[in-house]
């Protein structure tokens, strides 16, 4: 039985962590899986229930007649686990929660795969005659110019009064506040441009406010200050040098355009300073894109830790595990006026940011994605709101040609975004340092004797037994149990 998904929760504080595996098809009824706790080390291991052996009298030798797959070595990270807890097999996944008393954590950083946010730069200079084409037809958007001023655009989070210590521009004092660009002048920000916008010399096609290439009808970006300015997402254009052939490859506007470091900035922009974790006031935002056929999404972010420690294995058929940084939140899309954009907004300031369609659905699909690791009973907040548990993993991606998303967004993809959501509360505990005495409540840290009893959880067998014996054994059933939060 392939695992085609293991994340691994690593939280140091509280010495313990989850682990959850995804397989590529259900846990079979009619065979008996088990998660083995030997010299340390952890495996898995799956057999026939007709050559099964009750887990109370299992031997040395069972492990012999079953496949046993390698999940955690403890030479690699010397993590000295002995006790297993808090198990769930349902569908197509297994958790479980494990303790331990030595980690080492130099071993753990000094392999990590660590993306540090990199500066939002452009690919283009000042004072350099440029052209900017659609990305898919490559006409012809905006006719060579040269820009004198290249100035990163304030967040549309604050007001352009608090982003200016003074007024500016020629006209002194009184001139108001602006941040219409001039012909010559060229903004950025996360993933777009802002450039004046004169609609009759222009070769976009304004409609609403949304401006579509006059060649090819594809969505490029929105109208600003009534019409006076263009925000053109960076997806979906290039710039070539003036005069260059017909031929010569087009250039993304930005440096690093990967979506692991979109989501980075977008991160940044949404919370300048370091997260406080499971904090309601602060850890909630709005994302919102408008579609092709001028209707709009809105994706809820609620971040539980934004700098998670988690193992993963280095390759697919590898039982080598390195560390990442991940980003766990809750998340949930839905379409125009949702009731849940009114219940945030009067508990609490919440920030909403715009983002391009692309990058509205090359998020969602990476969050569906990995939020298929979560058994389906642990994977949604509550039944009124209905957000989904996931994660985003900081990846050194490779910078793909012509931009972040390779996949282009049409309106009747971006209509099918809404998918089924379900309902449960984060079961697990923060590693932000301040943990209470009550964090442990159910580690399952207390020792047993060798004979220890097996203690039924619903349809899920558990043995507990001592950290100390070179092996324990548990057997997990595969119906999908109706656990309390207490047994979370």
């Amino acid at each position: 039985m392939p695992i085609t998904g293991l994340c691994i929760e690593l939280r140091p504080n509280l010495r313990s962590g989850v682990a959850f595996l995804q397989f590529d098809q259900q846990v079979s009824h009619s065979h008996e899986t088990r998660v083995v706790i030997r010299d340390y080390n952890v495996y898995i291991s799956e057999k026939p229930e007709n050559r099964a052996i009750d887990s109370e009298s299992s031997s040395e030798s069972d492990s012999e007649d079953s496949d046993e797959l390698l999940l955690i070595r403890h030479d690699q990270y010397g993590m000295d686990i002995g006790c297993l807890s808090t198990f769930l097999a349902s569908g197509s996944n297994i958790s479980f929660r494990f303790n331990y008393n030595e980690i080492d954590l130099t071993s753990v950083d000094g392999s990590a795969v660590e993306v540090p946010l990199v500066p939002l730069l452009l690919t283009c200079q000042e004072n350099e005659a440029i052209t900017i084409n659609c990305r898919d037809c490559r006409a012809e958007l905006v006719t060579a110019q040269s820009y004198r001023r290249l100035r990163e655009f304030p967040s549309f989070l604050v007001d352009p009064s608090e982003f200016f210590c003074h007024n500016h521009g020629s006209a002194g004092k009184n001139k108001p506040i602006s941040l219409v660009p001039a012909e010559t002048d060229l903004f950025y920000g996360v993933n777009y441009v802002v450039i004046n916008f004169n609609e009759a010399n222009s070769r976009m096609l304004n409609r609403d406010d949304h401006l579509y290439c006059k060649r090819c009808m594809r969505f490029l970006g929105l109208t600003m200050f009534d019409g006076a300015a263009a925000r053109i997402w960076a997806d979906a254009v290039r710039w070539l040098p003036a005069g260059a052939a017909a031929t010569a490859p087009d250039r993304h506007f930005f440096q690093s355009s990967t979506l692991t470091q979109l989501v980075k900035r977008l991160l940044y922009s949404l919370w300048p300073q370091p997260l406080p974790q499971l904090c309601l006031s602060t850890s909630r935002a709005v994302l919102v894109t408008s579609l092709p056929n001028r209707k709009q999404q809105y994706m809820f972010l609620h971040v539980v830790e934004s700098q998670l420690r988690v193992l993963r294995r280095i390759r697919p058929d590898s039982n080598r595990l390195r560390c990442y940084r991940a980003c766990k939140l809750y998340y949930g899309v839905f379409g125009a006026n949702p009731p849940l954009l009114e219940k945030w907004q009067t508990q609490q300031s919440l920030p909403k940011m715009d983002v391009s369609p692309n990058m509205f659905l090359e998020l969602q699909q990476r969050l569906e994605t990995n939020g298929h690791l979560i058994p389906d009973a642990w994977r949604v907040n509550c039944a009124e709101e209905q957000l989904q548990l996931s994660y985003f993993f900081y990846e050194n991606e490779e910078q793909p040609d012509g931009g972040v998303v390779t996949s282009d967004v049409f309106p009747e993809q971006m209509s099918q975004l809404n998918g089924k959501q379900l309902n449960e509360e984060d079961p697990y505990e923060t590693d932000a340092g301040h943990a209470s005495e009550s964090d442990d409540e159910y580690s399952d840290t207390d020792t047993a004797s060798e004979d220890a009893p097996v203690h039924s959880l619903g349809k899920r067998t558990l043995l507990k037994r001592s950290p100390t014996p070179p092996r324990s054994c548990v057997k997990m059933a595969t119906s999908s149990p109706s656990a309390s939060p207490e047994d979370k």
